[in-house]
């Protein structure tokens, strides 16, 4: 990517950017488009540059996901550390910050969450904390369940220029592509230093017999991350660089070796989607593949964006347990659960009448209402829970799956 490609990218939506005061007495009109699928942003300017946006939550959730994988695999989050350094000037905890993500990388509730009105009038607020160099985040919605959020341009110009030329489907790393040169990691630890050389030739001498050793793809700007880590560990040894560099020449050795490939097989497919017009008539082999013992949820939502999660009761029991201990959240209350276990909680529900309820829920939820259904089975006793989205998000982070049935 250039090296201006952050003055690309804001001189590309600079015309575009909407004076505060319009952008204010628009924002219904936009949050209503997101409710209508028009996911388009609303970039907000001070008179000279872009300094907020409006988007959809949706879209901030893919961007967190995005981010969250990102630095989950240590040879791409170093990538990403480089990226953001060499193209923005920023380091991958700012991005963090900005996005609202949690110091383990996941979804949280490190945001406020305001009605429409609030938003526009706080509007002012947040342009000065951004240019103070703030962390204008907030979510904003008319029910329990947020629409829209507003974050810096900062943050999203670096969204932009990842769908354009940043990390993307393709790894850093390729086995055997054609069009791209590969290299052996030995020839690669030569080329960088000799903490990288000495490095490899440890991780030789504890490698398994007959494990293969396949040549990768090294793009430019991860030689040069791993150049400037060599310099640092070769400055400062036992420090934070050389435990990266260690970090990441292990990773490389289980890619040539096949390692990574054979656990990424392993992996759960993505939770499947379903229109809310389509669940209806699929409920009732969603409910016997639960039965068998399937324990991923469904996505539930409308125009391919999704909306809310049909999931066990089993599973929403333990998330329940973690709401309670955390009192709730920004983005979510303590979840209910049904009566009678709950007094005043919402009706366990005869699977036929649940039937005819489903796609009204997903509309109520659309419309910002805080709405779901528990559904019993033939014993009257709770099954399934079809339930807002980000009530689930907010709590699943924090989930311990060793102690979940589902």
């Amino acid at each position: 990517m250039p090296e201006d490609s952050s003055a690309t990218v804001v001189n590309e939506f600079e015309a575009e950017s909407w004076p505060l005061e319009a952008a204010a007495d628009s924002l219904h009109q936009v949050i209503e488009g997101f409710h209508n699928g028009d996911t388009r942003p609303l970039v907000i300017g001070d008179g000279d540059q872009p300094v907020l946006v409006v988007l959809a939550i949706a879209d901030l959730a893919d961007f967190r996901a995005r981010i969250a994988d990102l630095l989950g695999n240590p040879v791409d989050a170093g990538w990403l550390r480089y990226y953001l350094r060499s193209n923005f000037d920023m380091s991958s905890e700012r991005l963090v910050e900005l996005l609202g993500v949690d110091t383990d990388h996941g979804l949280s509730s490190l945001a406020s969450q305001v009605n429409v009105e609030q938003a526009a009038t706080l509007m002012p607020d947040h342009v000065r904390r951004t240019e103070a160099g703030g962390n204008p985040l907030m979510l904003i919605g008319d029910g329990t369940m947020a629409t829209a959020a507003l974050l810096s341009f900062q943050a999203f110009q670096v969204l932009l220029a990842m769908e354009g030329d940043g990390k993307g489907e393709d790894d850093s790393c390729a086995h055997d592509d054609e069009e791209k040169p590969t290299t052996p990691l030995e020839v690669l630890a030569e080329r960088i230093g000799p903490v990288s050389t000495q490095l490899v030739a440890q991780i030789n001498a504890g490698r398994e017999p007959g494990l293969p050793r396949y040549e990768l793809h090294f793009e430019d700007d991860l030689v040069e991350h791993l150049r400037d880590l060599e310099a640092r560990a070769q400055k400062a040894p036992g420090g934070g660089a050389y435990d990266e560099l260690n970090g990441l020449l292990h990773q490389f050795d289980q890619m040539r070796s096949g390692l990574v490939e054979a656990e990424a097989e392993e992996e759960p497919d993505e939770a499947p989607y379903l229109e809310a017009s389509d669940l209806k008539a699929a409920l009732p082999d969603i409910r016997d593949a639960f039965r068998e013992g399937a324990d991923d949820p469904y996505l539930v939502g409308l125009d391919g964006r999704p909306i809310a999660g049909l999931i066990s009761f089993d599973l929403y029991e333990e998330l329940q347990k973690v709401s309670v201990e955390l009192d709730g959240t920004d983005e979510a209350p303590v979840l209910p659960l049904p009566e009678p276990r709950w007094e005043n909680g919402p009706r366990l529900l005869p699977f036929e009448v649940a039937l005819e309820m489903c796609e009204a829920v997903i509309e109520d939820l659309t419309n910002g209402e805080a709405s779901m259904l528990f559904i019993a089975d033939e014993d009257d006793e709770p099954e399934l829970v079809l339930a807002p989205l980000v009530w689930l998000w907010a709590y699943v982070d924090h989930l311990n799956m060793e102690g979940a049935d589902a």
